[in-house]
């Protein structure tokens, strides 16, 4: 959920060394180990080429977000600080966990079609919230829905 005592990523992550001299690599290993950590079938090159794209786009809003210090994994888990464009919630720190069953039943009450619905209460549930508290989620600003929506993306189609 939101920890509301410390609104910045923990500090250690400002000490990390890089690895292999770049940010952008020490990202890419960062989200390698988290996709490992849930089993995620992070190699491109047996993905067929849509799914490829598809992947990378997705990696590389991990990348960008942990490169802005704003993701922070534990193992399968992922700390997201909301953006400053989300003004309400500026700062909040989202815990990520992987879903379980109740996440996938977040999904049941809604129509064939209302997959925006579904993802919504599936990303609500991934992040401890309860269904009323869904429209924290809603109103996040663009960017910061998306990386949710990413990784709520990587569980489901695993």
């Amino acid at each position: 959920m939101f920890d509301k005592k410390d609104n910045g990523i923990p500090s250690e992550i400002d000490s990390l060394e890089s690895v292999n001299g770049t940010e952008t690599d020490f990202a890419e290993q960062e989200f390698k180990k988290y996709c490992e950590a849930n089993d995620f079938d992070c190699d491109k090159e047996g993905m067929d080429e849509d799914t490829r794209k598809d992947f990378e786009k997705i990696e590389k809003r991990f990348v960008k977000a942990i490169n802005e210090k704003r993701v922070v994994f534990e193992g399968d888990t992922m700390t997201y600080t909301v953006s400053g464009k989300s003004k309400e919630m500026a700062g909040e720190k989202i815990t990520v966990r992987p879903p379980h069953g109740r996440t996938l039943l977040a999904m049941d009450g809604f129509g064939k079609n209302q997959q925006q619905n579904q993802l919504l209460a599936y990303i609500t549930a991934m992040c401890n919230f309860s269904r009323n508290e869904s429209n924290k989620i809603s109103s996040l600003d663009r960017k910061d829905y998306q990386l949710l929506m990413s990784v709520a993306t990587l569980f489901l189609v695993e």
